[in-house]
């Protein structure tokens, strides 16, 4: 039997954008506290990681295409960097995701490649 991809769909989507928003805006704030905030970036970076990681294996997006495992990695690898985790990496990666699984799945149907 073969199995049908499932396509993210258009609530998914913003829901994910919304997470991903809602992780680089606490991190934001949480970088007011010196050391302390430092530990718990790291930590809500892990869990943020982990989350987005599941989200998407669980609608059949997988990271062995090296260009999506690049975006979760990178998105993780900024969020950890001490200054750099200012920055809105989760929203970046998980739109570039999205926009990737998308794309996969447009191309096929474009019939670009003929035989």
């Amino acid at each position: 039997m073969v199995e049908e991809k499932k396509r993210l769909s258009e609530a998914t989507k913003a829901l994910m954008v919304a997470v991903a928003i809602f992780f680089d805006g606490l991190q934001l704030l949480i970088q007011i506290i010196p050391v302390v905030g430092q530990i718990l970036s790291i930590l809500i970076s892990i869990f943020a990681s982990l989350t987005f990681y599941l989200w998407f294996k669980i609608n059949n997006i997988n990271f062995v295409n090296p260009k999506r495992a690049g975006y979760l990695a990178g998105g993780f690898l900024i969020e950890l960097t001490p200054l750099l985790n200012i920055l809105p990496a989760w929203t970046l990666a998980v739109v570039l995701l999205i926009r990737n699984s998308n794309a996969k799945k447009k191309a096929p149907k474009l019939d670009i490649i003929k035989k």
